[in-house]
């Protein structure tokens, strides 16, 4: 998924019915979203344990993404091991839907 979404000009993105198991390369996938605010999932989205590369998935996104749980985007957290449901303990920007 290298920059599939780079410069988006949407909101949300639904990944729902989406099967994230063989992505491997997230580099700036979501890099320059400047507008984007929420991304769905289902509850059981889950990148593969291993062989995930790419830095940088959410360089430069919009301050109003925010996770199901409360995450919100920042320049310091911009890496794809965000790029998954949230929950308590661990931060993301993917809410379940």
């Amino acid at each position: 998924m290298r920059y599939t979404f780079s410069s988006c000009a949407f909101a949300t993105i639904d990944f729902r019915g989406f099967d994230p198991s063989t992505l491997t390369d997230l580099l700036h996938t979501f890099s320059g979203c400047s507008l984007m605010t929420t991304i769905y999932a289902d509850s059981t989205w889950a990148l593969p344990a291993s062989g995930i590369t790419g830095s940088q998935c959410f360089y430069s996104c919009s301050t109003s993404l925010v996770g199901g749980n409360g995450t919100t985007w920042a320049s310091n957290k911009t890496a794809y091991t965000y790029f998954h449901i949230v929950t308590a303990s661990t931060p993301g920007y993917m809410t379940a839907a």
